[in-house]
């Protein structure tokens, strides 16, 4: 079973390859959120540097939000466009669970967060339970302060958002708060892995109707709101 894992909710666009049990091929490039250009010619290399041909996929997994809104549609665009096309399943994956399965084999709980602008954040909090991952805090967009009385201690900060709020948090949770590496981003084999048990269990989504999970309306349409 060969699923690609598409992730474009922040400025990192990310791709990978995996079968059931195993990274094959993963890409990365900072795109400055121009994902559009470079998302399917990163799935092409991937699925061909595994030896594979685009007709051996059995799925399509993508980073479902939360995150930029632009990029969140037009990962969804690109995978969307290649099940229709390949007549496969898609599967949709939150982003930040993608995050935290980066790290969750921690044995602290851990939070995926993400700068969400305008003083707010995307967190969601995750532990490893049985072999699968539990949510203990649903994805969330809200302020900093509002999150931390939320959080389990000790917890371990996987995303951007946590290092750009790190002296807020230290200022909360003290030596509670751990923080993985800086570079730590939502990757697409991280998507894709979640994607093979997304499939393995029936929970392919509708191509006709699956949409991001923004989890806050957008600028715009917050100004629509005002007028």
């Amino acid at each position: 079973m060969y699923v690609l894992g598409i992730e474009t909710s922040t400025p990192v666009c990310s791709v990978g390859l995996v079968d059931e049990e195993r990274v094959l091929t993963r890409y990365s490039q900072n795109t400055g959120l121009r994902h559009a250009e470079r998302t399917i010619a990163m799935a092409e290399r991937a699925i061909q540097d595994a030896g594979l041909a685009i007709a051996d996929l059995h799925g399509i997994a993508v980073g479902s939000g939360p995150g930029s809104f632009t990029g969140l549609r037009i990962g969804m665009a690109a995978a969307k466009g290649l099940c229709f096309a390949l007549n496969i399943p898609l599967l949709t994956v939150s982003t930040l669970k993608g995050l935290a399965a980066r790290v969750v084999f921690e044995r602290m709980p851990v939070c995926a967060i993400l700068d969400a602008r305008r003083g707010e954040v995307y967190a969601g909090v995750y532990r490893l339970d049985g072999g699968a991952m539990t949510a203990l805090l649903p994805d969330a967009a809200l302020p900093v302060e509002d999150l931390m009385p939320k959080l389990p201690k000790p917890v371990l900060f996987v995303g951007e958002g946590g290092w750009t709020y790190r002296s807020q948090i230290e200022a909360c949770l003290g030596e509670n708060a751990g923080f993985a590496p800086e570079s730590s981003h939502p990757c697409g084999a991280s998507v894709a892995l979640l994607g093979v048990e997304a499939l393995r269990d029936g929970n392919a989504v509708d191509l006709a109707t699956a949409e991001p999970e923004y989890h806050r309306r957008s600028q715009a349409e917050n100004g629509r709101r005002t007028n």
